[in-house]
């Protein structure tokens, strides 16, 4: 990609310093206990590896924010499926086969395009030709009830089996455990680690992307870069960790003068004697993480020109991101969801990064679903992302920006008492190269005594409607989402085939433009 970095094009007079930050390097803890002497200086034409399809050329800047809500989110009050929006005989209630539609026909406004909105995601109007949704997608296998920190949208072909170059999945996330956070194996890049890949190769002055760990309880979200160690996103683990990270204040971040040697520094590192770890006993896993450690860290070698944004909110930002959004609850709240999405505009406004993860979570709701969680979790989805969309066109980079939502551990059944492993599994996308649309649907199939039973509806490749079905078959394969958020990314089809469960399927076409 491009020309590669050799240390012959490094002033003579800067070598010095270079070389002093290489030893430094070598001896620091991440790269753990007398790895050090097991690398070689590969200074020279092959820095950049083995050659690809695409080049550099064929790379677009564009601006990525996901949005990971866990903990069987479910869309319900924000895109009412058309055959229940339009149905004037349901069963509503949170118990049973009841159907947890709390607005009756009367309050639900038809917005053209398949999209039927409630008084909870109304804001969302003005921005519907840019936004598309699709729930019928591949579900989730989590032991509990779907619970799962991966989700088969974000990594296709992960499986809790390792087997071939299935990677794991989870060995980056801190304070990782068992209950609800299955461990996935897998090769297929999590969306945002992909793009922050993609980014800083066209600009390696970007501070590297970023994903909030704040969800309140014990589970967590799964970023993967897989054999991209250097699309490894930075974990913040706090609010203040979040400040600290992007000070406001003007000051020299860069331990390395210049973005060339940085670079340098960064794939020099990278070229570790594969020998070294095998004589001395350490597994291939060993490697893999130590080149995801060297991703994570090549940021902060040049991190650009002083760029400085003021992370803290201001009375008037606050007033504007939170008004009519419910808190976050819980024994360990972190950061409210308008707080997240406020923060990554102010990073993806002001190109300090371009790939910005969220990670929010309201409460655990399994089985019987009230009117208040239904309004809550509308209100906490619909209004932040009409927030974000309005602030991102005010800054003219709404077109370079899309934004994903997931309902990362599955979505919901219509009716009251279900779990994340049966009806929906929900993405949601919005902006650069949107078609905008509801597609699919959910319609009553028959009554079920104190309720209904449901039938799904695919979207076939043109848009249309397919057959109902009752269970849980036919749903969009995962690997067609994610491709779907990469055509929409723009990224290289070349770059997208090395990864072997994605390798030459085709996007969901009708959602994108």
């Amino acid at each position: 990609m491009g020309k590669k970095p050799r240390i012959e094009e490094i002033h003579p007079l800067r070598r010095r310093r270079f070389m002093q930050a290489v030893g430094a390097a070598l001896g620091v803890p991440m790269l753990g206990s007398g790895l050090g002497a097991g690398f070689r200086f590969a200074m020279n034409e092959e820095l950049f590896g083995t050659a690809h399809a695409y080049t550099e050329a064929d790379l677009v800047p564009t601006y990525f924010i996901e949005i990971n809500l866990r903990d069987q989110w479910d869309f319900g009050h924000v895109f009412v499926p058309p055959g229940l929006a339009t149905n004037p005989n349901l069963i509503r209630g949170a118990e049973g086969n009841q159907c947890s539609l709390f607005y009756g026909t009367e309050n639900i406004t038809a917005a053209g395009n398949g999209f039927y909105l409630t008084p909870d995601s109304v804001e969302l109007m003005p921005h519907l030709d840019s936004i598309a949704v699709c729930e019928t997608n591949e579900l989730c296998v989590g032991a509990i009830h779907g619970h799962e920190a991966v989700n088969a949208m974000r990594s296709p072909g992960r499986t809790k089996q390792q087997s071939g170059s299935k990677m794991p999945m989870w060995e980056q996330e801190p304070g990782f455990g068992e209950q609800g956070n299955d461990y996935f194996y897998s090769t297929t890049p999590t969306p945002a680690c992909l793009h922050n890949f993609v980014q800083k190769q066209l600009d390696p002055t970007l501070r590297n992307g970023i994903t909030m760990k704040f969800i309140s309880r014990f589970h967590t979200v799964c970023h993967f870069a897989g054999t991209k160690p250097e699309g490894e996103l930075t974990r913040i683990q706090s609010v203040q960790e979040l400040f600290d990270t992007f000070p406001d204040t003007v000051e020299d971040l860069n331990i390395l003068p210049t973005p060339h040697e940085a670079q340098v520094l960064s794939e020099t590192l990278r070229r570790v004697d594969a020998g070294f770890f095998q004589r001395n006993g350490y597994q291939t896993s060993a490697r893999e993480r130590h080149e995801a450690n060297l991703g994570e860290a090549a940021g902060l070698w040049y991190t650009g020109d002083s760029q400085v944004v003021s992370m803290p909110l201001t009375e008037e930002e606050v007033a504007y991101w939170s008004a009519g959004v419910p808190d976050q609850v819980g024994d360990n709240v972190k950061a409210n969801i308008w707080e997240q999405a406020a923060w990554a505009f102010k990073l993806i406004s002001n190109d300090v990064t371009r790939s910005v993860s969220l990670e929010f979570d309201y409460l655990d709701v399994h089985g019987s679903r009230s009117e208040s969680v239904m309004n809550t979790m509308g209100l906490q989805a619909s209004l932040p992302l009409a927030r974000l969309i309005e602030s991102l066109k005010a800054a003219g980079i709404y077109e370079q920006t899309l934004i994903v939502l997931y309902s990362t551990d599955g979505g919901r059944a219509p009716n009251g008492n279900s779990y994340g492993n049966t009806g929906k599994n929900t993405f949601v996308m919005a902006g650069r190269n949107v078609r905008g649309g509801y597609y699919g649907d959910v319609t009553v199939a028959g009554n079920s005594g104190d309720g209904h039973t449901y039938g799904y509806h695919v979207p076939n490749d043109d848009g249309s409607l397919m057959a109902p079905v009752t269970d849980n078959a036919n749903r969009l394969s995962g690997s067609r989402s994610w491709r779907t958020v990469m055509r929409a990314l723009e990224m290289p089809d070349d770059l997208c085939d090395e990864f072997e469960d994605v390798a030459g399927v085709s996007p969901l076409n009708f959602m994108v433009t």
